[in-house]
């Protein structure tokens, strides 16, 4: 009987040991495709567009530049999602490159980065009850110049943000995320106010990265 047992128990913890194995080996293939993407579509700077990125992100250190080219609001969002400081900045290559050769081109980018970022925070004042909803903010800037915002929003439901208040230690198990996109503050204020979260599906909060609903 007791090797009956021994036996039982023995490919019980193989199976578990077989899954947990399976599991590890998708992420790991996960992780090197999304490396692989990175890589491919890692730009290729003159030795000015990288003298000026480093100037950019010694001037204004609440922000996180990033270079890269991207045809989807999925890619911009592989990118973006990369912030840690208070705005994001996504330059196409093409257009740092145009900076860096023209100081004409330089001083209306950055006019325009300014006022953008200048905008944002008073967009921040008059967020309401949405504030805590938004996690991170920035401004991308196109192959033709055009210059977008984004919001990152995260919510968490009422029985969890009760819970969590109980105790402090506590961490939500699901929240609901998206981004909204718009080519002004305004419009951007105007989407953050009009998200519809029952039409969000929840996601757990512990996953690795960032991903969102994009049907807004």
């Amino acid at each position: 009987m007791n090797k009956v047992n021994s036996y039982g128990a023995y490919q019980s913890s193989f199976y578990d040991s077989a899954v947990k194995n399976k599991k590890e080996q998708e992420k790991t293939k996960a992780a090197e495709k999304q490396e692989e993407i990175r890589k491919t579509k890692q730009p290729e700077l003159s030795s000015r567009a990288k003298k000026l990125l480093k100037e950019l992100q010694k001037k204004y250190g609440n922000m996180d530049f990033m270079v890269g080219s991207y045809d989807t609001d999925e890619e911009a969002a592989a990118y973006l999602s990369r912030g840690t400081k208070e705005y994001s900045v996504l330059i196409d290559p093409e257009e740092l490159e145009k900076m860096a050769s023209d100081e004409e081109t330089k001083k209306k980018y950055l006019g325009m980065l300014e006022e953008a970022t200048g905008k944002l925070d008073q967009m921040k004042n008059q967020l309401g009850e949405h504030k805590d909803e938004v996690t991170h903010m920035g401004v991308s800037i196109g192959k033709d110049g055009t210059m977008s915002f984004f919001a990152d929003l995260e919510k968490v439901s009422e029985k969890q943000r009760e819970r969590i208040e109980k105790k402090r230690e506590e961490k939500a198990d699901s929240v609901k995320r998206t981004r909204v996109k718009a080519t002004s503050t305004q419009e951007l204020l105007k989407k953050i106010k009009q998200v519809d979260w029952s039409k969000i599906k929840e996601e757990r909060a512990q996953e690795n990265g960032r991903r969102f609903d994009y049907s807004i």
